[in-house]
């Protein structure tokens, strides 16, 4: 079987497409006709527990978070903490210790030649 093969010219200006009669006006009522039938969904009731379950988690997080950074921060060298809170030194007594340290230690000298060194 043969077909003609057509161009442009020959077709001219007729639209080669047809909508059939009344068409647009049942679309509707077929497509409907065709479904098949679909029972509605049953909602099941949210228990309180359902509804209070995203604030306990967020609760227990913020719990968790504090407990964590309270471990991290607190300070686990208590031996320096009881040695020094047993110590009981009077203000001359801790004088004395600062002078002999600066000058044991020659930072007497040290600040001299900083204040020397400064001065230039």
């Amino acid at each position: 079987m043969e077909t003609k093969k057509q161009t442009l010219a020959d077709i001219g200006n007729k639209v080669p497409f047809t909508v059939p009669e009344n068409y647009f006006s049942q679309l509707n009522d077929t497509i409907m006709a065709n479904l098949p039938e679909k029972q509605a969904p049953v909602i099941e009731p949210i228990s309180m527990w359902d509804k209070a379950k995203p604030w306990a988690y967020m609760a227990a997080m913020f719990l968790g978070l504090f407990f964590t950074v309270r471990v991290l921060v607190t300070n686990t060298n208590t031996q320096q903490e009881d040695y020094w809170s047993g110590v009981e030194i009077s203000e001359e007594e801790f004088f004395d210790y600062i002078e002999t340290q600066f000058v044991d230690e020659d930072y007497y000298d040290l600040i001299q030649n900083q204040d020397y060194l400064n001065s230039l």
